[in-house]
C-alpha cells in the first residue's frame, strides 16, 4: 500500500465506505458485472484500479475509470476466521422474492450438505437464477432468510462472499487480456500477490486444462468452452469452500460440456460444495447428488435423482426419432394400450426433436407403436427403450414437457 498522510487516507478510507454502501444498495457481488452510473459517486472520491486500498474491516473495493462495469465489492482476504461448525454449507428458509407483482420465488426452503453436488433444475423462468442471486447476495429476498457456511448473508455479507465463488452465465472476463493476465488482475483484487498468485495462477490454468498456446491468445479468440474454464478458474481463485455454477454449459456443444462436466466431478471429489443451476435434465441426473426441481418459483420436487425417478411410478421411456412430429402422430401412439402418456422432447446432444412413450410395459407395447407410426404415414429413423429419466418425472409433476415449457417463455 502507497504511504499517505493520515487525512488523505481518512478521506479515501470515507470514500470507499460510501461507495461500499452505494453498492450493497444495487446488490453487486463477485466478479459479476453490473452497470451502474460511477458519476454519481462523487468526483474525486473513485477508487482507482491502479491502487488499491484496506478499511478497518478489511474490505476492499475497485472500480474501473470510464466503465460501467462493477467489477467486485468487498474482496476478501484469503486468510479466514474460523468458521461456525455446521453440516449444512447452504440453508435457505422460507425465502420469497418479488419483483412489484411477480413471485419469482415463493416460499423456497432447501438445506445443502457440506461437499455435496445440489442441482437447481427447471425450464428457463422457474426462478432459479433468481435463487442464486439471493444465495450470493446480489440481490435481498423479499423475505426468509438464507445461511452460507453458518452465516447469516444479511447479518455477514462480508463473510458469506469469502466462502463463495460464483460462476455466472455470462463471461465475466476482458477479451483484450489473455487467459493469465485476466486471473493476475482477478487475483490482485482478491489480495493475492507476488509467488503465491503466480502459484494459484499456474495450479488453475493446469487444472483448466488450458495449454501454453491458448493462454498467450487474447480471451476474443477463445471458444466458448474455454472461456467458460477461464470463468471458473476466475472464481476458484481464493480457494471458496462453496461454489455456484448458473447454466455453465450452456450453449456449449458435447464435447465441450463433457470436458466442463469433468472439472466439475473434480471439483466434488475435492469436497467442494457445489450449486449448479441448470434447464438439461441429463446433466443434473448425470453430476448431482440432490436435485430441486424447480417450476414457476417453487420447488415441486427435492431428493436425488434416484428418488425423483422412482416417485414416477413407470419403468420404461420409449424414445423414438421419427421424421415428423405431428399431433395426429401423437394421438395415434396415445391411444395405444398400456402407454401412460407420450410428449415431444429435445435432445439437446443431438440437436433433434423426439417423441418420448412413458409405459411399464416398453417391450411388449412396441411392436404397436411402430405400427401406430407407420399407419399414420410417418417415417421412423430409430428407436430406444430406456429408463425413466428426470424429465419423465417433471412431466408427471407438471403435465407438460421442459421442452414445452421454455417455448410458452
Amino acid at each position: 500500500m502507497h504511504a499517505f498522510t493520515s487525512e488523505i487516507e481518512k478521506a479515501r478510507v470515507e470514500a470507499i465506505e460510501r461507495t461500499i454502501e452505494k453498492a450493497k444498495e444495487i446488490g453487486a457481488n463477485a466478479i459479476i458485472g453490473m452497470d451502474i452510473e460511477t458519476s454519481n459517486m462523487g468526483g474525486n472520491n473513485h477508487v482507482d484500479i491502479r491502487n488499491r486500498y484496506r478499511s478497518h474491516n478489511r474490505a476492499r473495493i475497485e472500480i474501473l475509470h470510464n466503465v460501467k462495469y462493477l467489477v467486485q465489492i468487498n474482496l476478501p482476504s484469503v486468510e479466514r476466521d474460523t468458521e461456525p461448525m455446521n453440516l449444512n454449507d447452504i440453508e435457505v428458509d422460507s425465502i420469497t422474492k418479488r419483483f412489484e407483482d411477480t413471485v419469482a420465488v415463493d416460499n423456497v426452503s432447501m438445506n445443502v450438505a457440506r461437499g455435496e453436488l445440489f442441482g437447481l433444475l427447471g425450464p428457463n423462468g422457474a426462478g432459479k437464477s433468481t435463487l442464486t442471486k439471493m444465495l450470493c447476495g446480489m440481490i435481498n429476498p423479499t423475505s426468509g432468510t438464507i445461511k452460507v457456511g453458518g452465516y447469516n448473508i444479511q447479518d455477514n455479507p462480508m463473510k458469506v462472499k469469502e466462502l463463495l465463488g460464483v460462476v455466472p452465465q455470462d463471461i465475466v472476463l476482458y477479451d483484450y487480456m489473455n487467459a493469465r493476465e485476466n486471473l493476475a488482475f482477478f487475483g490482485k483484487l482478491y489480495g493475492l500477490s507476488g509467488g503465491k498468485l503466480r502459484n494459484r495462477i499456474e495450479e488453475l490454468l493446469k487444472f483448466t486444462q488450458l495449454d501454453e498456446k491458448a493462454v498467450k491468445r487474447h480471451i476474443s479468440t477463445y471458444s466458448g468452452g474455454m472461456k467458460r474454464r477461464v470463468n471458473i478458474a476466475v472464481a476458484l481463485l481464493h480457494e471458496p469452500q462453496v461454489i455456484l455454477l448458473d447454466e455453465p454449459t450452456a450453449g456449449l456443444d458435447p464435447k465441450n460440456k463433457l470436458a466442463l462436466w469433468e472439472i466439475i466431478r473434480t471439483l466434488h471429489k475435492e469436497g467442494k460444495t457445489i450449486i449448479l443451476t441448470t434447464h438439461m435434465m441429463d446433466e443434473a441426473e448425470e453430476l448431482c447428488d440432490q436435485v430441486a426441481i424447480m417450476d414457476k418459483g417453487k420447488i415441486i420436487a427435492l431428493g436425488s435423482p434416484r428418488q425423483l425417478v422412482k416417485k414416477v411410478k413407470m419403468e420404461n421411456t420409449i424414445t423414438v426419432v421419427p421424421d415428423k412430429i405431428t399431433t395426429k402422430l401423437i394421438e395415434a401412439v396415445q391411444k395405444i394400450s398400456g402407454v401412460k402418456r407420450s410428449y415431444r422432447s429435445y435432445d439437446e446432444n443431438e440437436k433433434i426433436e423426439t417423441l418420448k412413450i412413458i409405459t411399464k410395459r416398453a417391450e411388449d407395447i412396441l411392436p404397436d407403436v411402430v405400427s401406430a407410426i407407420l399407419s399414420v404415414g410417418t417415417k421412423i429413423l430409430s428407436v430406444e427403450l430406456s429408463r425413466v429419466t428426470l424429465e419423465d418425472v417433471f412431466i408427471s409433476l407438471t403435465g407438460r414437457s421442459l421442452r414445452e415449457e421454455e417455448e410458452q417463455l
